[in-house]
């Protein structure tokens, strides 16, 4: 644990200091050397170090350090080097938080660290603005995110810094598709995730994740085959970087994609191997959507036990979790499962379990998914005047949610519900209703709004 001592007259500076730091950090920790030392260290070693006659293993200062109470830093350090080490290192314990957790606590620790370090080099202040920039969208402040990304952005581009310049165009472009606003996202992806691959920044998990949210904005503009390239890089670089979540997602955004298209052995596969991927990394909100989307596709194959079979696993590792919109969904989709069987019954039964769900949480386009549901089944036990009801609600909810597609559907059945009713003039509006939606959106909402955000 130590090296051989240094004559007179050979002492670094620095060997010299800490033995001065650390003689005075003993001292306040009341400590004699021969108790800083045991139980792996001597006397006399304690006492050649004090001296700056001996130099030390990182694994020393560090047992040492922890013996005094004290950082590896001041023992090492001067008071301006200390100052740029903290400011550093609370830089780096921001990054390793939490975002959506301690949001807070990310933006204490960086403003503490301006403050030992007001003048910081370009790459560091680019990384306190992105933090911040993430801070803000995880805390759905996106006036703040935008303003710090901006700033970002402008100052990368001063310091040539392609790859951090890249990533803020990436912060910068989330926060468009978290207000929706497809086309304005589109361009700033694009252009993070290229300045990303110009600065050998490729192989990283922020660019795989600005490979997610292009391959989403793609898709909500009916860029198809594009949005699909953007996932399978995803998948490419993930693998490569063994991040087995974000590989989860990005097989699952495919997926989404080929059931679309009605693909639906090629979803199968990807979806199986999301479902590893996830298991892997013990994803299981993740995961558990995936299940459903599982059981989605052998219902539509027409595989209604299997459907049930992993429908009810995605339930029972919901029921551990705390969503109750995921819980809704896959309820739904049981609920639709059994009136495909002709169990009207277990239907109507699945379908208020999701509806209670979604309201529990006030989700308005969660419960209009789960009052369609219930409106299917009460019409197939001849209850129209019920289902008519319901579906009215669902269709005003979901045009206001922007979920035209699932509204086009749900409008359509509410106009054949009531011709059957003598509601002619009425059920004309909503057939024409449906015909426009439907011609509107190139991807169902259903699957847009299923798509890494």
């Amino acid at each position: 644990m130590r090296k051989l001592s240094s004559p007179p007259g050979t002492r670094p500076d620095w060997l010299v200091q800490f033995g001065r730091r650390l003689l005075l950090a003993r001292g306040r920790a009341g400590l004699t050397q021969q108790a800083l030392g045991a139980p792996d260290l001597s006397k006399s070693f304690i006492s050649l170090l004090e001296s700056g006659r001996s130099h030390p293993s990182v694994e020393t200062v560090m047992a040492l350090a922890r013996r005094v109470n004290t950082s590896m830093g001041a023992l090492l350090l001067g008071p301006d080097e200390l100052r740029r080490e903290t400011a550093l290192s609370l830089v780096h314990l921001a990054g390793l938080l939490d975002l959506a957790a301690h949001g807070r606590e990310v933006g204490t620790l960086l403003d503490a660290a301006r403050a030992l370090w007001p003048d910081p080099p370009g790459d560091l202040r680019l990384r306190d603005l992105l933090l911040r920039a993430r801070a803000a969208l995880a805390a759905q402040a996106l006036t703040e995110a935008a303003r710090c990304s901006d700033e970002a952005i402008a100052l990368a581009r001063r310091q040539r810094l392609i790859h951090l310049q890249g990533m803020a165009q990436a912060v910068r472009g989330e926060v468009e598709v978290r207000r929706g606003a497809w086309a304005a996202a589109l361009p700033l992806l694009e252009a993070g995730t290229t300045a990303m691959q110009r600065g050998k920044a490729a192989r990283t998990e922020e660019n795989i994740r600005a490979l997610l949210l292009l391959g989403t904005t793609r898709a909500h503009l009916g860029q198809l085959e594009r949005a699909q390239r953007a996932y399978r890089r995803a998948v490419e670089l993930a693998t490569r970087l063994r991040l087995h979540g974000l590989r989860g997602r990005a097989l699952a955004a495919q997926a989404l994609l080929h059931r679309h298209r009605r693909r639906l052995d090629a979803a199968l596969e990807a979806l199986g191997a999301a479902r590893a991927a996830l298991e892997q990394a013990q994803a299981t909100d993740e995961l558990s959507r995936v299940l459903t989307q599982i059981g989605l596709v052998q219902s539509e194959q027409g595989r209604f036990q299997d459907a049930l079979g992993t429908l009810g696993e995605a339930l029972r590792l919901q029921e551990r979790g705390t969503s109750p919109r995921d819980r809704s969904v896959t309820m739904a989709e049981i609920a639709a499962v059994h009136l495909a069987m002709g169990h009207a019954g277990e239907a109507s039964r699945a379908a208020r379990r999701a509806l209670k769900e979604a309201q529990s949480v006030r989700d308005p386009a969660s419960t209009a998914t789960a009052q369609v549901a219930l409106a299917r089944a009460l019409r197939a036990q001849g209850r129209r005047t019920d289902a008519i009801d319901l579906l009215r609600d669902a269709v005003a909810a979901l045009g206001k949610t922007g979920r035209t597609r699932q509204m086009a559907g749900a409008a359509s059945e509410l106009g054949a519900l009531l011709r059957e009713a003598g509601e002619a003039g009425e059920a004309a509006r909503y057939a024409a209703m449906a015909g426009a939606t439907a011609r509107a959106q190139a991807v169902p909402g259903v699957v847009l709004d299923q798509l890494p955000r």
